[in-house]
């Protein structure tokens, strides 16, 4: 029988079901972005930039394999609001036969893959790696179960098992003189984990395939996800491969820290509320709250989110030294033009939720193509200057992205675009004068501080900078209202 969105017999309000979900979804990160932050600071006084250079050099090239894994296919049952027992077990088997043959690729790579590099020993390290993507492919079917049944405690639980148990291992092995087996062994740990805990909380065993199922629009769906997944993957990790290329290990392990970092808001906070978003809104396709509820989100999306990167970019000098230590200079400016890209990153997220819970994966495919061929271009030129001419390309797409989606390919979904373009308009306003502000003093004023002085420093005048906006502008408080309420109905729902 389809599973429904049933409880105690009882159709759950949307409304309280995002508001449960987004509690249990973002107490769940704050504990897995502790865990996470704690894992960048600690393993980057233990390990050398070359350990994660090295690392970085393979996952670069084999980490789509995670990707081909899951298909686009999590993604296809979240979105379906009828699913059956055969489609189901017919998405899982699916999953595996795809991780099989791409475990498989992986470990047959690994020769090819050292002597690119030119490093003998990415051999082990690629053969080492190559398990996690069959275990990875056990997992979608599962994590959409739970998706779909809307039992987000269990994700976040997931999450933050998951990353407690690999850093654990992680740390262990760089203590004892591993090196960049702690960075492998912390992808296993996270992988074994995660499944292990999705399958308990789904609740599901899968069936033997069956024949005669309706599995075309699942399919097509999954490809298309997939196939923007693929792109945006490919020229998420272009920067990586072109960086270990051309510059060595020891530039990409620069590059890639500050990189981690940069992402961390959108692993912790924006992707995981995909989690969310997507089943619910997945929901009411076709209701005419259905606007409402996409605008609300984008106005939390550009005051929370793309608010995190701004403030990142402003004190991008005095934290990159607090987490990583005074060996990590060149990061500093790589990460604060990064973190510019990330406000285009942050504010696009409700497109990416509007393609997939109304099944238009087609339409971001193709934009998705012409987006990111120019972000290659700029990313290939920019790499014989610098890697800080890599990043500077990369938050350039990014712009170019969220423009294209804009202008040409959101309006095709039949949602109003000019209101989610106008919520977002006043907080990036707002957010670019607090970069103008701290921007001089960071570069001129400051240099030579002690980190931990310019960084209050930092603080005490973004607070100063945002209380008198507050008062100022009285469309700013009228949104923060919004935002407090949306809260409240958060903090109700623990």
């Amino acid at each position: 029988m389809a599973h429904r969105l049933r409880q105690g017999g009882v159709v759950l309000s949307l409304a309280d079901s995002a508001a449960r979900g987004a509690a249990a979804t973002l107490g769940g990160q704050v504990l897995r972005f502790a865990i996470q932050l704690a894992s960048v600071s600690i393993l980057a006084r233990i390990l050398t930039q070359s350990d994660y250079g090295l690392f970085a050099m393979v996952m670069a090239i084999v980490g789509v394999a995670s990707i081909l894994g899951d298909f686009g296919l999590s993604m296809a049952a979240i979105q379906k609001q009828e699913l059956s027992q055969g489609q189901r077990s017919n998405l899982f088997w699916t999953n595996v036969a795809v991780g099989i043959v791409t475990s498989a690729g992986v470990f047959l790579l690994a020769q090819p893959i050292s002597a690119f590099y030119g490093h003998p020993e990415l051999v082990i390290v690629t053969q080492a790696v190559a398990v996690t993507f069959l275990i990875n492919a056990l997992t979608p079917q599962f994590r959409a179960e739970v998706s779909r049944r809307l039992r987000f405690k269990w994700l976040a639980s997931a999450d933050v098992a998951a990353q407690a148990v690999g850093l654990t291992l992680a740390i262990a092995i760089a203590l004892s003189g591993g090196g960049y087996w702690a960075l492998v062994a912390q992808q296993i740990g996270v992988a074994l984990v995660t499944l292990a805990v999705l399958v308990v909380a789904a609740g599901w065993v899968p069936g033997l395939p069956r024949r005669h199922q309706q599995m075309r629009s699942l399919y097509t769906f999954g490809i298309n996800t997939l196939g923007v997944q693929l792109i945006t993957y490919t020229t998420s990790n272009l920067d990586n491969v072109l960086i270990g290329r051309v510059w060595g290990a020891s530039a990409l392990g620069i590059y890639t820290r500050a990189y981690q970092i940069f992402r961390l808001p959108l692993q912790q906070i924006a992707a995981p509320m995909t989690r969310v978003a997507l089943p619910i809104l997945s929901r009411l396709q076709a209701d005419p709250r259905y606007e409402a509820y996409i605008q609300r989100a984008q106005l939390i999306l550009t005051y929370s989110f793309g608010g995190v990167f701004f403030l990142l970019a402003a004190v991008a000098d005095p934290a990159i030294e607090i987490l990583l230590g005074p060996n990590w200079d060149e990061a500093k400016p790589i990460f604060a033009v990064l973190a510019i890209g990330g406000v285009f990153q942050a504010i696009g997220y409700s497109y990416y939720w509007i393609f997939l819970s109304r099944a238009y994966t087609g339409l971001q495919l193709r934009w998705s193509i012409v987006g990111r061929s120019i972000m290659v271009v700029l990313m290939v030129a920019g790499v014989f200057f610098g890697p800080i001419w890599v990043a500077v390309a990369s938050s350039a797409g990014q712009a170019i992205m969220w423009m294209l989606n804009t202008v040409f390919a959101v309006p095709k979904t039949g949602v109003e675009v000019r209101p989610l373009v106008r919520i977002s308009l006043r907080p990036l306003a707002v957010y670019a004068g607090l970069l103008a502000v701290t921007a001089p003093l960071t570069w001129w004023v400051l240099p030579g501080w002690n980190p931990w002085v310019k960084l209050l420093v930092l603080v005490l005048v973004i607070a100063l900078y945002l209380t008198g906006v507050f008062l100022l502008f009285g469309s700013v408080r009228r949104d923060m209202g919004d935002l407090w309420d949306a809260a409240r109905r958060i903090r109700k729902r623990r």
